[in-house]
Parts: structure tokens; sequence; C-alpha cells
């Protein structure tokens, strides 16, 4: 057999044919044959969705008018059915009246084919619903590659970042040795050691980040939930940064209510602490960063507000991204969030909440938080 011969017995696809007269199923099979289809005949709707799950045909050629099971209910059941949902449905009907056609539509028909059958209209129909199944596969073969390889990704990254928390560990630990016995450093020795220190920390936490992102992504992080009050939380937080906030001469004033909300309190202690990091990184010197608590109704609001370059509408979204960045156009400077914001975003999520940010360009940003309030009394 030549190579031309063996590409001509290769069967262009395969059709299930449903319909309960022999002589139809007879014509469509030999019409379809002859355009270098497999074909596979069956004679009523019970029959045809055992073969649609087995065969594993292109398209199906489905008669309406059939005893018991009719091609309406038939279609309906195929694409409710996650294993044939995606197959062309091509309904064979006498029927004209367009009521008829949009009940076969509703029921998820891809398209028709009127008695008496005529075989070019068969055969162009037949031909763009193979090719827009197979388009199709195509596409769910590489985003199944796709999403193996992310997986794949995913995984070796998760080893490889929880692999450095312990040299960078060691480092940290080796900088606050040698800090113990500053007084026998130079001043300049002195801030190169403090700078190294502050940067080894900050990998720490990039790491710590990434890790939690990802066991928040899998919903492999348990949340110790109770009721605290979310002021003395955020309170904590400005805190915790408050040399970042003295390095550039910068105010941090908590204010509010006492609220209170069911919350792992560790959890969203660093969630404060990644937006508070964040708006110190980005306020110009000598402005004030405000945090403000509240309540409305059921909802616990805190809000994070800086006099920072501001964002564009556009890039709102964007920013609770892995990694994030976005872009000022008026200071022509790009701002990466890397994973900061991202584990903001699912912590609060995974406590029920909703995390945004309202900015405008050249006018600082506010980020908040929303948290389902507690009735306990602080």
């Amino acid at each position: 057999m030549t190579m031309a011969n063996m590409a001509e017995a290769v069967p262009k696809g395969r059709i299930l044919v449903v319909d309960d007269e022999a002589h139809n199923r007879e014509l469509l099979e030999a019409i379809l044959e002859g355009q270098g289809y497999e074909v596979v005949c069956v004679d009523n709707g019970a029959t045809a969705l055992e073969k649609a799950a087995t065969a594993t045909p292109h398209v199906i050629l489905l008669d309406v008018m059939m005893p018991g099971m009719d091609g309406f209910e038939v279609c309906r059941r195929l694409k409710q059915d996650r294993a044939t949902a995606a197959i062309p449905v091509l309904m064979i009907t006498a029927l004209t009246e367009r009521p008829q056609r949009l009940k076969g539509i509703d029921t998820g028909a891809n398209d028709f084919l009127s008695k008496p059958i005529d075989r070019e209209d068969v055969a162009l129909r037949v031909r763009n619903a193979v090719y827009t199944k197979r388009l199709y596969d195509q596409v769910q073969a590489e985003l199944e590659r796709i999403t193996k390889l992310e997986t794949l990704r995913d995984n070796l990254t998760h080893m490889i970042v929880h692999d450095m928390r312990s040299p960078l560990t060691g480092v940290d630990g080796a900088y606050e040795i040698i800090l113990m016995e500053k007084d026998r450093l130079s001043q300049t020795q002195q801030e190169f050691v403090a700078m190294g220190r502050n940067s080894c920390r900050e990998l720490i936490e990039m790491v710590s980040s990434l890790l939690d992102v990802s066991r928040m992504e899998a919903g492999q992080m348990p949340l110790n939930r109770l009721p605290c009050d979310i002021r003395d939380i955020a309170r904590g937080a400005a805190e915790s940064v408050a040399v970042l906030a003295q390095g550039k001469t910068l105010t941090v004033s908590v204010t509010g209510d006492s609220v209170s909300s069911a919350v792992d309190r560790d959890i969203m202690q660093r969630v404060f602490v990644n937006l508070l990091g964040n708006a110190i990184k980005f306020s110009p010197s000598g402005s004030e960063i405000a945090v403000r608590t509240s309540q409305e109704n059921d909802l616990v609001r805190v809000a994070v507000s800086d006099s920072g370059p501001g964002i564009a509408p556009e890039y709102q979204a964007r920013i609770f991204e892995k990694f994030g960045q976005v872009e000022s156009r008026k200071a022509h400077t790009k701002y990466s969030t890397g994973l900061g914001l991202t584990f903001c975003k699912l912590a609060v999520e995974a406590h029920g909440g909703r995390i945004g940010v309202d900015s405008a360009e050249g006018k600082g940003s506010t980020f908040w938080i929303e948290l389902p309030a507690t009735n306990v009394e602080m």
C-alpha cells in the first residue's frame, strides 16, 4: 500500500448516527463512509447514550422523532454529561417550525440537518463539526499538558524554596552573632552587616510567603480562628514595621473602632504587616500611613491609606496576582508587589472576606479588607 493509499485509509473521524428508521441510517452511512468517515449506527436513544460514552465519536447525527426517548432528551443528557458534552450534535429533523428549532438549541444542539437528506449539506456540516471537535480536543490536550507542566514547576519551586529556608535562617543567625560583637566593628562595617541582615530577612519573608501562598492555593493551610479585636491586631502590625517606618520618617497611625472578627490572629497580623510594608515601600518620606477600623452592619472593615504614587484603575486587579507588577505612567516607575498581596488576598478570602484597593495615579492608595463581624464584646 502506498503512502497516499494509507492516508486515504485513515478515517477522517468517527460519526455516531442515531435514527430509528433503517433506510435513513443506511443512507447516512453510505454518504459518510463515502466521505472517508468511520460510522457507527444505532436505532434508539438509550443505546446512543451508551455508544457516545464508549465509542468517543467526533460528531453525533441525532434524529429528533424517535419512539421512547426522543432526540431532544438524548441531546439534553449528552450535554449534561461532562464526558460527552463537547461532542457536536447535529439534529436531523423534518420540523421547520421555529419553536422546534429553538427547543433543539435549548437542549444543546450545535446544528441541524433537514429531511429529506441532502448529500452536500450533510458533507459540509459534518466536515465543519468534525473540524470543530478536533480543535476542541487539541486545545484540551494542550491545556492538560500545560497543567501538568505547571504542577511540575510548582512542585519543583516549592521544594527548592522549602530547602532555601534553612540556609537563610543560618545566615540570619550568623548576622545576629556578628552584631552581638558590634563594638569591635567600625560604623561602616556595622551598617553593611545590618544591610545584609535586613536583606536576608527579606528573603526569609519571601520564602515564607511563597510557601504560604502555595499551601493556601492547595487548601492545606489550617486556620485557628478565634474572635479577635481587629484594631488590636492592626496596632501589633504597626509596631512590627515601626523600624521600617522610622527609616523613612513616616508616621503610622491606627484609629477607629474596636471591632471583632473570628480570624487566625497570626495570619491576619501578617496580612496587615504586608499591607503596611507595601505602603511604607511606596510612600514618600515624611508622609503618613493611616489605618482605620470600622464596622458596617455585619462587616468589619480595615482601610490602610498611603500617599504613594497610586495605581491606575486597569492595574488594580493585577496587583493581587502572583508577582504582579504595575507601572506608574506619570513616574515611569515599575512597582513589583511580589507575593505579599497575593498572600493577603488568599488569606482574607480563606476567612470569608474580601480585599481590594481604591486608588488613582498621583493620589495615593487605600487598601481595604472586609471580614465577617462577630458579636463578641471586646
